[in-house]
């Protein structure tokens, strides 16, 4: 069980490294990044390398104790990556903190460990436990109790770097990020502080565990989930709402599909050439190319129906009373035969375009025009129906209320009625 949590432990880290390696972009200069992956690569390893099915291999003729050696190594220089990282997260670190004093530290440090490993002349016994030399229980208790101090100054050191941070984060993910990070930070405490009975087993024994025994394990297990969640939680977050996007923009190409077919076979000269973007390529960037260009062409066939508009559209409309009416979501539908709902502004002013639409198409067909003044009334009087706060005023808003517009083309049960109504007045 020990084993098993240090090596998943181990390949969350490696593997939470190599994503982010993969996904840099070539040239690009980021510090903390990169302080950041060298710690997570560093602890995944020193964590691989410290476990008890590690250790054992010395039963196999591998040097136990160099195995050891390299690990604590690996893990020494972990935490001055994580040093590294708080005095980068830190706006304004102190002078004790500053980078080029922690990396003169960090191989002070590496020397120390070295030095005292070697003064205590460990060995390496069988069952795994690593037993001082003669005179070498002092030197190495100082050798644990270093160890510990320096990760419990560099934790307490990236706790309050990252503190402001998760605090002030703009968005929800990067705020949920942070508090994990302060979480894994945490753990790593307790995980360090964990060790500190080794120090009284080494001067009361001389000996202590060659590899990290199943609550460390544990717990680096724990500290690792929380590191890796933390960190991709943000960018987990960008991706969904890149995927939410894609889905919505495709549900809106999907929905303005028969309004668009119909001005284009009722006008094929508002069609651009075809060719351009796939409409996968670069998603979604090729889904926005082909919705944009939609929008545009049936900006062009309302245009071109200007002509055609009826001037009594919005009025036959107003008397022909509520309806029944299919409406994507948001929109309130309103009902005969119970309670009247009142419909929302979007709505009324999404049917008005959608039926002074078919009508002109239909007026196109049988090729019937209006004056210059009827169809300054009709567009005057439609105006006022729309309310302000529903007037486009980006693309992606134009977007959703061409979507309306052309739901309720296909689906609202006035479309028809409308037309008859225009056919009969003409009859």
């Amino acid at each position: 069980m020990s084993d098993l949590a240090a090596y998943l432990a181990a390949v969350v880290l490696v593997a939470l490294a190599a994503w982010a390696i993969a996904i840099e972009r070539p040239g690009a200069r980021h510090p903390i990044r990169w302080a950041g992956l060298a710690f997570v690569l560093c602890e995944g390893c020193s964590m691989a390398l410290l476990a008890p099915g590690t250790v054992a291999l010395s039963d196999t003729g591998a040097d136990g104790l160099s195995v050891i050696a390299l690990g604590d190594t690996v893990r020494t220089a972990a935490l001055s990556f994580l040093m590294l990282l708080a005095c980068l997260v830190n706006p304004r670190p102190a002078r004790r903190r500053s980078p080029a004093v922690q990396a003169v530290l960090a191989v002070w440090l590496q020397v120390a460990m070295v030095l005292l490993f070697i003064a205590a002349r460990p060995t390496l016994q069988t069952d795994g436990t690593l037993t001082a030399g003669p005179a070498g229980r002092w030197p190495l208790a100082v050798r644990v109790a270093l160890f510990a101090a320096y990760a419990i100054w560099s934790l307490i050191e990236l706790f309050v770097a990252v503190l402001p941070q998760a605090r002030l984060a703009a968005t929800g993910p990067l705020r949920w990020g942070g508090r994990l990070v302060l979480a894994a930070v945490c753990v790593g405490v307790v995980w360090t502080l964990w060790s500190y009975d080794d120090i009284v087993h080494v001067l009361r024994y001389g000996s202590v565990d060659g590899s990290e025994d199943t609550v460390s394990n544990a717990l680096g297990a724990v500290c690792a989930t929380l590191v890796a969640t933390g960190s991709l939680i943000g960018k987990w977050s960008v991706t969904f709402q890149a995927a939410a996007r894609w889905l919505r923009l495709c549900r809106c190409y999907l929905v303005m599909g028969p309004l668009w077919s119909a001005l284009r076979t009722a006008m094929p000269q508002i069609a651009f050439p075809e060719g351009g973007r796939p409409l996968l390529a670069g998603w979604p960037a090729g889904i926005e190319f082909a919705l944009y260009r939609r929008v545009i062409e049936i900006h062009d066939g309302r245009l071109v129906l200007r002509a055609y508009h009826h001037p009594e559209v919005a009025s036959w409309l107003e008397q022909a009373g509520p309806s029944e009416v299919d409406t994507p979501r948001g929109v309130v539908s309103r009902r005969a035969d119970a309670k009247t709902i009142p419909a929302d502004a979007d709505a009324d002013a999404a049917l008005v375009e959608a039926a002074t639409i078919a009508a002109a198409l239909e007026n196109m067909r049988r090729g019937r025009r209006f004056t210059a003044t009827a169809t300054a009334e009709a567009t005057s009087r439609k105006a006022s129906t729309v309310s302000v706060d529903v007037i486009p005023t980006d693309l992606d808003a134009e977007v959703q209320w061409l979507s309306r517009v052309a739901w309720a083309f296909r689906r609202s049960p006035m479309i028809p009625v409308l037309l008859e109504r225009l056919r009969a007045e003409e009859g």
